[in-house]
């Protein structure tokens, strides 16, 4: 259950300004239970909920709090489940800092796949580059993301071919 407080926070966001979900991670961060009170957030149907939790989630994971593969599990079925931009960029982000173990390899390759066609350009540059994390823990997967590679860098905007060149691949 979240507290009343945590509602405020998540009714006072204008759209714009992340502050409501900066104090939100403040008070988390020094939780033991940080972790799954974000998670809760997500799952809320509060409003900015999914948005909000999204930003804590990926602040906090940024910070050092540490968790296990049964997250990527859950990020990919908000990443499916999600119509927000921002939440899908935020989920997309949160994949530098978890751990991706195989069983998430193929329906997260899948899921990124279909993303690198997202109307967004934010959302399509952090879609290749989840490609590219998948690639480099599973070479399964890297012929194709070097083709994908390859064609982006032709008809991309600037800003996803920069995010592309950031990616080492084997």
């Amino acid at each position: 259950m979240l507290s009343e407080s945590i509602y405020k926070k998540l009714n006072s966001y204008d759209g714009k300004r992340v502050a409501p979900f900066q104090e939100i991670a403040e008070e988390l961060a020094i939780q033991p239970d940080a972790l799954e009170v974000t998670l809760s957030i997500i799952e809320s149907n509060e409003a900015h909920a999914h948005v909000g939790g999204t930003w804590i989630l990926k602040n906090l994971l940024e910070l050092g709090l540490e968790s296990d593969g049964s997250l990527c599990k859950k990020v990919l079925q908000w990443l499916r489940e999600s119509t927000e931009i921002d939440a899908r960029l935020h989920l997309l982000q949160i994949l530098n800092h978890i751990e991706i173990p195989p069983s998430c390899h193929e329906p997260l390759y899948a899921t990124a796949r279909e993303l690198i066609s997202d109307r967004n350009t934010f959302v399509r540059a952090w879609a290749y580059n989840a490609l590219g994390l998948i690639a480099q823990r599973n070479p399964q997967f890297l012929a194709e993301t070097k083709q994908r590679f390859e064609q982006a860098q032709q008809r991309e905007a600037p800003s996803i071919r920069a995010r592309i060149r950031n990616i080492k691949l084997p």
